[in-house]
């Protein structure tokens, strides 16, 4: 009886407020990223995970997304981004086997990151602005890596 009481909430009730009962953080950020605003749920990146929610105890979820499958997994429905991201010196290193930024380092696994995060996220690796950026602005504090990079490709705009 249970099973079946579960099938009609599922039927029912978006995924979204089956997940968000156990996993109140991740879904607040689902709710304010615009993939919600265009009915992707939770299931679109880690599957119907019936069992998962069905346990009472811990079993994983039909899919989480290693840093190799992230690519993959978002360029399934941005394929512009994951060619551009596949010609990038970041998805070159991924390829070699380092711990590059792939798509979520910059966009967020639920959440989407609001630019001055992106942003202070490439100067973990890169700390010092490069002199060729420097010499192009006066007003150094003002320079974005994307006013002048591609975001995916990382190649000059």
């Amino acid at each position: 009886m249970s099973l079946l009481l579960l099938l009609l909430l599922t039927q029912q009730t978006p995924v979204h407020t089956l997940c968000q009962q156990c996993h109140t953080e991740a879904a607040a950020g689902v709710e304010s990223h615009p993939h919600f605003a265009k009915s992707v749920s939770c299931d679109a990146c880690h599957g119907a995970s019936e069992k998962h929610r069905a346990a009472s105890g811990h079993v994983a979820p039909d899919r989480v997304a290693v840093r190799e499958q992230v690519p993959p997994l978002c360029g399934a429905c941005h394929p512009t981004q994951r060619k551009a991201y596949d010609s990038s010196p970041h998805a070159a290193a991924l390829r070699a086997g380092s711990k590059p930024v792939h798509c979520a380092s910059c966009h967020g696994n639920h959440a989407p990151r609001p630019t001055r995060a992106i942003e202070s996220s490439c100067q973990k690796c890169h700390n010092a602005l490069p002199a060729a950026c420097a010499a192009n602005s006066p007003r150094v504090a003002k320079v974005r890596c994307a006013g002048c990079h591609n975001p995916h490709s990382l190649s000059r705009n």
